[in-house]
């Protein structure tokens, strides 16, 4: 829904230059969807580090605070999709792998809090993506089975969850997964106001 990634990479890539670490793209690929525990652990793995993860995630923090609140916006089509399937009364849901906190900065500062029903963070499972716990989770906070529900993902590890989870799943790839395998994805856009995602997520065949 809003474009994060960019933050996170800048902020990670301030992290390693500091201790004289290339942050490339195949670092940033291991990191996606990872919960924030494991991503400092791998972090601290490229650059032989002893810091703890406390340490690392403060160091953090500060920076994706700072970059949510004043860079960080919605992805194109957002507001169309949002509104599309509110209309239709389709159910919503928030699966993600970071942090409660970072995600309620974003809900609040665009006003989006009412659109979802709940939010399950990377704070609520043991096992980031492409485990398929988190969408489990939001499965059964539905009470729907599965096969009734749709992921959006930006990255491979995030359509291995929501397939691995039964649910249908669609690939909105960006700059930093763009040469990803989508091939397990149902249906691969190049931004949420493609009307095959609409179309897809109200089960309209026409």
């Amino acid at each position: 829904m809003f474009d994060t990634e960019f933050a996170y990479s800048v902020v990670q890539e301030k992290m390693c230059s500091k201790r004289g670490v290339v942050f490339s793209l195949e670092m940033k690929n291991k990191l996606m969807g990872k919960r924030a525990n494991e991503v400092m652990d791998l972090l601290r793995e490229f650059w032989l580090g002893s810091e703890t993860v406390e340490e690392l995630l403060v160091e953090q923090d500060g920076d994706l605070v700072r970059l949510y609140n004043l860079e960080v916006q919605k992805l194109y089509g957002l507001d169309q999709l949002l509104e599309s399937l509110g209309n239709a009364g389709v159910r919503k849901c928030i699966g993600t792998s970071s942090r409660r906190f970072l995600v309620d900065v974003l809900l609040n500062r665009f006003d989006l809090q009412s659109e979802f029903e709940f939010v399950i963070s990377g704070d609520d499972v043991k096992r980031g993506k492409p485990d398929p716990e988190i969408y489990n989770k939001c499965v059964r906070s539905l009470g729907l089975d599965a096969s009734e529900c749709l992921v959006l993902e930006d990255s491979r590890n995030g359509i291995l969850s929501g397939k691995s989870a039964g649910c249908h799943a669609v690939a909105i790839p960006y700059t930093y997964t763009n040469n990803e395998d989508f091939s397990p994805a149902d249906l691969v856009v190049t931004s949420l106001a493609d009307n095959r995602l609409t179309k897809l997520a109200l089960n309209d065949e026409g």
